[in-house]
């Protein structure tokens, strides 16, 4: 069973309703062209006997243009317990997001057909998904209120590169919000587990300090994001 729970809650310091990917769920958040984002991750995991217990991961996003993103993320399951591997994910903007339509994007996950598992199921196998995004806080002139929500939902196609698990089919979603100007927090369902998380993101600084629960699992990580 692939050990994967990478957490990435790509919060940039203009506030974390912008983000790209939230905890590998897809969504319609994304960078634009030539924002990139870096992090680093620890994953505490709650498994059986014989199955790694940690995992540590590094991310990478990057805005190709102000439509397509493009994600590289390696994950290291503990003392070789499963197989390392890397994932490449891309995505779409299809909608802009207006005052009164969501953004969408489509997008696929693994779409290099990277084995993730030593495991019996389909780890190959490309995913794909459709994904809406909305901000529902009213913008004032000098700004959005806070707490600044924005509210997700997705169709997706089973994807087996997490834990060994199918998540992403169907439906899926959940909301974010921006609570002060650099405490942000999510809580969204993949189609298997239960994500909640906190970040938060020094003024001016591009660091995004988070930690969070993912199911069972505990999970921790720092990111920068920048414009190149």
């Amino acid at each position: 069973m692939k050990a994967i729970v990478i957490i990435v809650a790509v919060l940039l310091a203009a506030g974390a309703a912008y983000s790209g990917d939230i905890v590998t769920v897809p969504t319609a958040n994304q960078l634009k062209a030539g924002e990139i984002d870096v992090a680093y991750y620890y994953l505490g995991l709650d498994m059986p006997v014989g199955l790694p217990s940690s995992l540590q991961a590094q991310t990478v996003y990057i805005g190709l243009t102000d439509r397509i993103e493009l994600d590289v993320h390696r994950y290291d399951p503990e003392k070789a317990l499963d197989k390392t591997s890397t994932i490449v994910n891309a995505s779409l903007l299809i909608l802009g997001e207006t005052a009164v339509t969501p953004a969408i994007v489509i997008g696929g996950r693994n779409i290099t057909g990277e084995t993730t598992t030593n495991g019996p199921v389909d780890s190959d196998k490309r995913s794909w998904f459709i994904s809406a995004a909305k901000n529902v806080t009213p913008m004032l002139p000098g700004g959005p209120k806070l707490p600044l929500v924005r509210l997700h939902a997705s169709l997706g196609t089973k994807d087996w590169t997490l834990l060994g698990e199918d998540r992403h089919a169907g439906l899926f979603g959940g909301v974010q919000a921006l609570l002060t100007p650099e405490i942000g927090a999510i809580a969204l369902h993949d189609g298997q587990d239960l994500i909640t998380g906190l970040t938060y993101t020094p003024k001016n600084r591009g660091l995004t300090i988070k930690g969070g629960g993912f199911g069972k699992h505990w999970w921790s990580g720092i990111s920068y994001a920048r414009s190149l």
